[in-house]
């Protein structure tokens, strides 16, 4: 099964695989999948059928993993455990009949994902547990957002891939920890939260400043800028429909102050109690709110976090203005003209009359 599966990685590739060539010669790898003609090496042609021969046992295992599955749910004979374990079972056997097509394969490796079936949502899950997700928690704890926006031991690992990008390039997500100018963010992010579970559950997202400043205690606190309830995520529907939702607190977009440096947003996305199906109606949220203790008060558990960066630029006086009604602060400390330094920004030098 080894060498079969060697082969066909090989020809998934573009390589081609003869017995008289000591190296193989790489084609440029197409943008739709080609699949590789039988009939050309007889290596090949017997690895597609061991592979073949093995995915048919595989699904055929499977087939009668849906079946038991749906007769103990037809009867209600099996405890909710017990469902969980054929759903278990049925999900990997279905796995295994596709995990070696080359097709799938090289679909995932381009980051195209039908989340639909069982061996993407696997590859996709893989993929996310590695470089990804230590990426992410790196950031995190590097740049403070925990514990400073919640208990790292409450958050632990990320259950659910949550994807950021913005109104203007919603094709391209944006990396933990980015810097962005704040007009990018001027109208509400696309949120995308990748679940790894089967049934539709309920979540919150909740989008904080955790760098507003609190003048009076010179220091800062945190700043809600967007809150919705009720949103439907499960593996077969990732992209956030606000409409959905019960919007709590209308979107804000990002205005870090003039003097203050980079402002961290943080987006999280909270599983919503008794496992995602208690609704969430009537709660009051106000902008000045803390995550932690709203987080606790409604039952709310982190499933999915990211977070980008911006600091003040022009663009924010607007917001001020415009969205908030409010007159730009200005946080900075007037510059102390320097003698020394000339118009041109020059050091003046003192001995030039001599």
């Amino acid at each position: 099964m080894n060498a079969a599966r060697h082969i066909l990685t090989l020809a998934r590739f573009g390589c081609k695989v003869a017995a008289s060539q000591p190296r193989t010669q790489l084609r440029r790898l197409q943008s739709t999948y080609v699949k590789p003609a039988t009939g050309v090496n007889p290596a090949y042609d017997e690895a597609v059928k061991i592979i073949d021969a093995y995915a048919a046992k595989k699904a055929a295992e499977a087939k009668a993993a849906a079946a038991e599955l749906a007769q103990a749910q037809s009867l209600g004979s099996a405890n909710d455990e017990q469902i969980s374990a054929l759903k278990q079972k049925w999900f990997d056997l279905a796995v295994e009949a596709e995990i070696n097509d080359p097709e799938v394969l090289w679909s995932a490796k381009q980051d195209k994902y039908d989340l639909t079936r069982p061996v993407f949502l696997h590859l996709r899950e893989q993929a996310w547990h590695g470089r990804p997700l230590e990426i992410l928690m790196q950031r995190l704890l590097q740049m403070f957002v925990l514990p400073d926006l919640l208990d790292p031991r409450d958050v632990g690992t990320p259950s659910a891939q949550l994807n950021i990008a913005l109104s203007a390039n919603p094709q391209d997500v944006l990396e933990p920890g980015s810097i962005i100018d704040p007009s990018e963010a001027r109208e509400q992010p696309e949120i995308e939260l990748v679940k790894f579970h089967e049934d539709s559950r309920l979540h919150t997202l909740v989008m904080v400043d955790l760098d507003e400043p609190l003048e009076t205690q010179q220091t800062f606190r945190e700043q809600f800028h967007w809150v919705v309830a009720n949103l439907p995520f499960s593996k077969s529907q990732s992209k956030a429909n606000i409409a959905d939702g019960l919007t709590l607190l209308p979107y804000v977009p990002p205005h870090p102050a003039r003097g203050t440096p980079n402002h961290r947003y943080a987006f999280v996305v909270f599983e919503q109690g008794e496992n995602g199906s208690n609704r969430l109606e009537s709660v009051e949220v106000s902008r000045d709110s803390v995550l932690r203790s709203f987080a606790a008060q409604h039952d709310l558990r982190p499933a999915g976090i990211s977070f980008f960066r911006a600091s003040w630029n022009e663009s924010v006086d607007d917001v001020y203005r415009d969205v908030l009604q409010q007159t730009p602060p200005n946080y900075g400390v007037a510059p102390t003209p320097r003698s020394e330094i000339g118009p041109d920004g020059r050091k003046i030098n003192v001995y030039e009359n001599y």
